[in-house]
């Protein structure tokens, strides 16, 4: 059974929110806004030494991640009520039980798979400055999903797959079109993205597919230093 079958309550919250659900919320305080990208760093960077079985490393990220959503908590309780950031919150610690879990169970992949979650919840609480830099952020929580998806089981993960890469075309169409009207100069990056994006819609194997995703990742990336 996969992490996705043992975490139907969550996926049914979390995991299916497109970005077009993204909506511009009020810009939440500093101190928040600080903890909740210190959180989405973590989660990311967990996801890289739960799939290379870094031990220590995962155990130290997930004390850190631990203490910064507690310290937001704190912040949170003392803020009126918002129900959206409540509900990525206890979305939130949903997954961290989930990590906390895989990784007592060695289950690095899906422990994995669990801090890429994570780091979605962050992206979704986060206030961006512009839809393109939140689409940006998607973008390499897209990519990382078709990372973790195949290394767990391509068949297994038909249907998810087939959802994020929809879900990252409609999401780099927006950024494509954002980055063009902003500066021709960005025309190089966009025609890395086109042509990787054309080969993640071919058939692969699960082995090419990762490797066109690293690639993905790294201009993604790039993507990112966009002004």
């Amino acid at each position: 059974m996969t992490l996705l079958q043992r975490c139907i309550p969550l996926i049914l919250g979390c995991v299916f929110l497109m970005p077009v659900s993204f909506v511009v919320a009020s810009e939440p305080p500093i101190e928040v806004s600080a903890q909740l990208s210190t959180i989405e760093g973590y989660a990311e960077d967990m996801v890289d030494t739960a799939l290379s079985q870094d031990v220590t490393g995962s155990q130290k990220l997930y004390k850190n991640i631990q203490e910064s959503m507690n310290q937001l908590h704190l912040v949170l309780t003392k803020a009126p009520f918002n129900e959206r950031n409540s509900r990525e919150l206890l979305m939130a610690y949903s997954w961290m039980r989930v990590i906390a879990v895989d990784m007592k169970q060695h289950a690095w992949i899906g422990a994995a798979i669990a801090a890429n979650q994570l780091s979605a919840s962050m992206i979704r609480f986060l206030h961006y400055p512009t839809l393109r830099q939140r689409d940006t952020a998607w973008m390499g929580y897209l990519v990382r999903e078709l990372i973790l998806l195949n290394k767990e089981g391509a068949a297994m993960n038909a249907q998810l797959l087939d959802a994020r890469i929809a879900d990252l075309s409609e999401t780099w169409s927006r950024v494509r079109t954002s980055l063009i009207e902003k500066d021709f100069r960005n025309k190089p990056l966009v025609e890395q993205v086109d042509k990787l994006m054309h080969v993640l819609h071919a058939d692969q194997s699960s082995d090419a597919a990762i490797a066109t995703a690293n690639a993905l990742l790294a201009v993604v990336a790039k993507l990112e230093q966009v002004p």
